[in-house]
């Protein structure tokens, strides 16, 4: 089994091909978020592998792809002489996408581990990547999958990206600011989803939840099998 993945929206993507503008967030000093518990979250599914082929995948944790996004932007700033504003024109396109190329690639930061026999899916584990080396020398839940009820069984790792709405917009975690917002966001999302499906594997934030804000999580799931596709927590 390959990795499969589904069309992995880049955040940048829509300034990038001129259909929306730049967001202020971007752009204005000192910008900060502020969280509503009302607020929607998206978890979408975007790709899946063999759990043996974990340490191989293109890991982009949440801060690596932070400081993706803003190398980007700042090398963007000096090509067109400033952000502000928003929309590209034709001529600064074509200067970015010459000298810079594609947008970067989003973090996908929340992933699920899974064993599957011929009837039955089950979620084992629910992680989360902040920085980059999450899988680098092996993982625990891995090697508890040794475990003899494991046995004979298929195990996958799905990774998903996480999305807010805030009533008008919607942002990625890549966006929201500052960093330290985002990685307590990252880290009640987890939290919220651990204790909700209760995973055999996980030690932690199973007998309470821990989520600092209580959100209405969404779980899309386009790849084949649709693993949890609209979920609702």
């Amino acid at each position: 089994m390959s990795n499969s993945k589904s069309f992995l929206h880049t955040p940048l993507s829509a300034w990038l091909n001129r259909t929306q503008p730049l967001p202020p967030r971007f752009y204005t000093p000192g910008y900060k978020d502020a969280i509503k518990d009302s607020w929607s979250i998206w978890l979408s599914v975007e790709e899946v592998a063999l759990l043996h082929n974990a340490p191989s995948m293109n890991w982009i944790g949440l801060k690596e792809a932070r400081r993706n996004t803003k190398e980007y932007l700042e090398s963007a700033d000096e090509i067109i002489n400033g952000l502000e504003g928003g929309w590209l024109d034709r001529e600064e396109q074509g200067w970015l996408r010459e000298t810079l190329g594609e947008a970067p690639l989003p973090s996908l930061p929340i992933y699920l581990i899974t064993c599957a026999n011929e009837s039955r899916e089950e979620l084992v584990y629910v992680g989360k990547t902040v920085n980059s080396s999450r899988f680098t020398g092996g993982h625990s839940a891995a090697l508890k999958l040794h475990a003899p009820e494991y046995s004979n069984k298929v195990k996958k790792i799905y990774r998903s990206t996480v999305w807010l709405h805030d009533d008008h917009d919607y942002i990625s975690f890549d966006w929201v600011q500052p960093e330290e917002l985002a990685v307590a966001l990252l880290d009640s999302v987890e939290s919220q989803l651990i204790y909700t499906f209760q995973p055999a594997l996980n030690t932690d934030k199973k007998r309470k939840n821990y989520a600092k804000w209580d959100f209405y999580i969404h779980i899309q799931n386009f790849l084949e099998g649709r693993f949890l596709n609209d979920e609702f927590i």
